[in-house]
């Protein structure tokens, strides 16, 4: 397998990328000995000349031939030394990969301090290395992108849930807790330890002190995180434990809040300049979408990290 690097123009990369699909390499009929050396299964990535951004990668699916239909967008060049590839990974116009931010990485670029001369030309044959480096990071791009979209459609879905039906989602969940505040202040624990805290419910703000926090989390001993659970009673009880909470070093104090006390809340909190810039206000949805994800992520992360010698006689695809 070889592995090609094609020059091309933005206009070009456009129209290869959004009518042609990548779906053949067309180059001048001078470089026609370089594309009758493209194989089937061989890979290859685009340069856009003048924007200094890779865009694409393809493979090669057939053998050379020779086409003089014009299918591209320069009026001067039909390129028709041509093989037929099929597309890869394909970014959008502000996800293009810097070619500058790769150039002390790529081996085929001898002289770093001279790199565009090295990327001149229509087609050249690169190392796999230096095209993986450029594949990995168009996959890091397009991971982003889904993640983005992804995140997206799932804001969508939670947007569309009630608080009420949240609760009712809590309620149902196999936990010990019988009511729901303590059900969040289970959950709450449980996300704090899989994130390696060392987390505590009723937790005295310092051994001597008269308030309990309803959940805290702590690297060892030290206060990191301190939440109150207000969805019923006495909001500026709960406000006072957090205040308290910051002057004894949590860096960071969550509330977790009904969506109708928000207004009442940010009327408490006029006057409390310092604590405000240093609380969270967290809904009763919030909670649970992050213990959810938690558990999920926390199934496959234990599997991921263990290192554990097992006697098998077969392999079985985890699930």
């Amino acid at each position: 397998m070889n592995y090609w690097l094609v020059v091309t123009s933005p206009a070009n990369f456009r129209h290869d990328r959004e009518v042609l699909k990548f779906k053949m390499q067309g180059l001048p009929y001078r470089h026609r000995k370089s594309v009758k050396q493209m194989k089937k299964g061989d890979k290859v990535v685009y340069y856009i000349l003048g924007l200094q951004r890779f865009g694409a990668t393809a493979t090669i699916t057939g053998d050379y031939y020779e086409d003089h239909s014009r299918l591209w967008t320069d009026e001067e060049e039909i390129w028709p030394a041509r093989c037929p590839s099929e597309q890869e990974l394909a970014l959008e116009d502000d996800e293009l990969i810097d070619a500058k931010k790769l150039v002390p990485n790529l081996t085929f670029i001898e002289r770093k301090d001279y790199w565009g001369s090295h990327l001149q030309g229509s087609i050249r044959q690169i190392p796999e290395e230096d095209f993986r480096l450029i594949e990995s990071e168009m996959r890091k791009v397009i991971a982003h992108r889904q993640a983005t979209i992804e995140t997206a459609v799932h804001q969508e879905a939670f947007e569309t849930m009630s608080e009420r039906e949240y609760e009712d989602a809590i309620m149902a969940l196999p936990l010990e807790s019988k009511s729901l505040h303590d059900r969040l202040g289970e959950m709450l624990e449980q996300v704090g330890s899989w994130l390696d805290y060392n987390t505590q419910t009723k937790y005295k703000i310092t051994p001597d002190h008269a308030y309990e926090l309803d959940v805290a989390w702590l690297k060892g001993k030290n206060p990191e995180i301190a939440v109150e659970i207000q969805i019923s009673g006495n909001l500026t009880e709960a406000k006072d434990r957090l205040a308290h909470a910051r002057k004894f070093n949590y860096r960071k104090v969550i509330l977790v809040i009904r969506e109708s006390e928000m207004t009442r809340l940010n009327t408490l909190m006029r006057h409390e300049h310092d604590l405000r810039c240093w609380m969270e206000a967290w809904s009763i949805g919030s909670i649970y979408e992050m213990y959810m994800a938690g558990e999920k992520f926390n199934k496959y992360y234990q599997r991921l990290i263990e290192s554990i010698y097992k006697d098998k006689t077969e392999l079985k695809l985890v699930e």
